[in-house]
């Protein structure tokens, strides 16, 4: 079976698209997956076949002519898309392929496009009324090495920290400093403002790939970022959201995290109902079909 995937110039969409197109790789069909020339390289970085598509915004794939005329060539019997990448559903029309689309943290339920529509986010973090078939969500952040600081056991409870904004980071460490848990984040010490203390249990490193560091921590934090926050749904921890977010408010909701101010650290690993909400959330998603199931359904 041959089968195009079209993402957007996002690594965090491409990403969410990386286990599903490897379970079609694994089950022995062709893939491609089709993107703007300068994300060609991020598409490689994914181990998959590149088709670079010329002309058109440079951000999004709302629309392609040279997807459209690819499809055309290689006659895909199944193209996938991202809710970013619509054009693939063009595509997917151009050439009587059945039309998929992937959805994650940030799209709405929409299913009336396409044929299938899959859904990462589990069914209780979604729109009761969504039409979409859940699938298990595997979280992907890209190549990553395992830093040596990590193949040292952990004295004490460790907590993920990920923020964009520089002066995020006091109000963070000034909430932390009395919690009995090991915070880890990835930023270089020049980075943070010159006034900022750093508590004894804050460990500053030069990388922090989720992938190596969530199966070793107890919580995370972060500032709304949806691909962590949904990796940290998969892994059954509970998270701090520091920014508004729908998706965060619904964590929170299902009494698996909490948004908010940095006050909120110390109820991470104190509170037995938002590690047991968490733990929740974490069954539910490894309950859910692997990708390799969908793609088994899909073939048939």
């Amino acid at each position: 079976m041959r089968v195009l995937l079209a993402a957007p110039s996002s690594p965090s969409r491409l990403h969410s698209l990386v286990p599903f197109a490897w379970a079609l790789r694994s089950a022995g069909h062709d893939v491609k997956i089709a993107g703007r020339p300068s994300f060609v390289e991020e598409i490689l970085r994914t181990g998959c076949v590149a088709v670079d598509l010329e002309g058109g915004d440079e951000a999004e794939l709302a629309e392609s002519a040279a997807l459209v005329e690819f499809a055309k060539l290689w006659r895909p019997e199944v193209v996938v898309s991202d809710a970013q990448a619509p054009a693939g559903t063009a595509a997917a029309r151009a050439v009587a392929a059945v039309a998929v689309r992937l959805l994650g943290v940030l799209d709405e339920p929409d299913a009336s496009e396409v044929d299938l529509a899959l859904d990462v986010v589990p069914p209780s973090l979604r729109d009761p009324g969504s039409s979409a078939t859940p699938v298990r969500h595997v979280p992907y952040f890209g190549p990553a090495v395992v830093p040596a600081w990590l193949r040292r056991k952990a004295r004490r409870s460790r907590i993920l920290l990920s923020l964009n904004e520089a002066a995020a980071f006091g109000p963070v460490f000034a909430a932390v400093s009395d919690v009995d848990a090991e915070l880890v984040c990835a930023v270089e010490p020049s980075a943070l403002p010159s006034d900022i203390s750093l508590p004894a249990n804050v460990k500053l490193v030069d990388a922090a790939p989720p992938a190596a560091v969530l199966p070793t921590c107890a919580a995370v934090v972060h500032d709304g970022d949806g691909a962590l926050a949904l990796a940290a749904v998969a892994s059954g921890l509970p998270q701090l959201s520091l920014a508004e977010s729908a998706f965060g408010r619904r964590v929170a909701g299902a009494g698996a995290g909490l948004v908010g101010a940095a006050d909120g650290i110390s109820r991470l690993v104190a509170d037995d109902a938002l590690r047991a909400g968490a733990a929740a959330l974490g069954a539910e998603v490894a309950a859910l079909p692997a990708p390799r199931a969908v793609v088994a359904d899909l073939a048939r």
